[in-house]
């Protein structure tokens, strides 16, 4: 019966998640893997053999020797490890899979646990890949702490979604579709600003706790970057505007849970200085993680410029949605052609000048395009 049930979910499961995800390992292999294994080295009639082969091999000792380049590498791996269980998951609920709730839960547990870890080991072989040759690496080059914690890392995330999968197809009662998270928050306060939060709590955690720990990790990263000048308001400034960009998929998101959901609300008495002013009580609330974190870190003089600075720029943000038909990738490409623009205003000490702009492109934008959202 084991044996049977290993093939059934490699032919049904495994098979299923590369040839959907082929494009996107594709991509990671042209993108990540191939300069995670080979970095090409430009000019090379300059260096000897051995300073060639540290470049080439640099973003993997990187990878082995910094904590802070070790953390981003183990989101990379959490955030593929949450999006094939996530696949799994999906095809589990099909109809055409539902024979497996009753014929896997005739084995042992322990049985359907090694099952599973078998089906996520094999899914996971691209990122085991990277994991081996950063531990050989190090190895080689006397990198011991980190290649040590790498198999373990990699062998929580497998186990943890193999035990997930066990405990996911042997709760076929009711009680799998209750909600513990709305009856921790049934009792707060829930003010019209606060809704987009508490859909986060409820049905976007993923996306929430994903942008947290990209917030975390840039502003870790500009610390240990230029831990030498963290007094500069430059860095700081980086550093909120960092965050900002980070929260932007929230941001059009909460467009988007507006124009679906709060439709109703246009016909409440809300002045549009009011509405304005929503949305900044509501990335307050978002932010609130980074603002504790700032002000532990920063005079709260320079914490509150900076935290001006983010306001205003996600105001902008906020704005360009109201126009009729925005869609993602338009969205996106804005996004990232304001952060250009920010970080040069940034470097030059431009921040008030940055804050004036961005508040008065904000209320401009909003008050003229705020009433022609209303007609679609």
């Amino acid at each position: 019966m084991f044996p049977a049930l290993v093939k059934i979910l490699l032919r049904t499961l495994v098979a299923g998640f590369y040839r959907v995800h082929a494009g996107l390992l594709l991509t990671l292999f042209a993108g990540i893997f191939i300069n995670f294994f080979f970095t090409n080295v430009l000019n090379q009639t300059h260096l000897t053999k051995d300073q060639i082969l540290l470049y080439n091999l640099k973003l993997v000792l990187t990878s082995v020797s910094n904590p802070v380049a070790m953390g981003v590498l183990f989101i990379i791996w959490l955030g593929y490890t949450i999006k094939s269980y996530k696949y799994v998951l999906a095809q589990l609920v099909l109809n055409q899979h539902q024979f497996l709730f009753y014929s896997s839960n005739s084995l042992h547990v322990k049985k359907q646990f090694q099952a599973w870890f078998i089906v996520q080991f094999i899914i996971s072989l691209p990122i085991i890949a990277l994991g081996l040759f950063a531990v050989v690496i190090g190895i080689i080059f006397n990198y011991y702490l980190i290649p040590l914690i790498i198999p373990i890392y990699l062998l929580l995330l497998i186990s943890g979604s193999a035990f997930c999968y066990v405990r996911f197809i042997n709760n076929l009662d009711e009680k799998k579709t209750k909600s513990y998270d709305l009856d921790l928050i049934k009792n707060w306060p829930k003010p019209f600003f606060s809704l987009f939060f508490y859909q986060i709590i409820y049905k976007s955690k993923l996306t929430y706790g994903i942008t947290k720990i990209t917030s975390g990790v840039v502003i870790i990263s500009l610390f240990v970057l230029f831990s030498d000048k963290l007094t500069d308001i430059r860095i700081a400034g980086m550093s909120v505007l960092s965050v900002v960009i980070a929260h932007s998929v929230l941001i059009f998101q909460s467009s988007e849970f507006e124009m679906t959901y709060l439709r109703f609300s246009r016909n409440f008495p809300y002045s549009k200085t009011r509405i304005y002013l929503h949305f900044t009580a509501l990335f307050c609330l978002l932010i609130l993680p980074e603002t504790l974190w700032f002000f532990c870190i920063y005079d709260p003089l320079v914490c509150l410029e900076i935290l001006l600075l983010g306001l205003s720029n996600a105001l902008l943000l906020r704005a360009i949605l109201y126009r009729p038909d925005q869609q993602i990738g338009k969205y996106l490409k804005v996004v990232f052609a304001l952060f250009i623009l920010s970080s040069l205003a940034i470097l030059f000490g431009w921040l008030w000048w940055l804050i004036a702009i961005n508040i008065a492109f904000s209320i401009f934008l909003f008050n003229r395009n705020y009433i022609r959202s209303l007609d679609h």
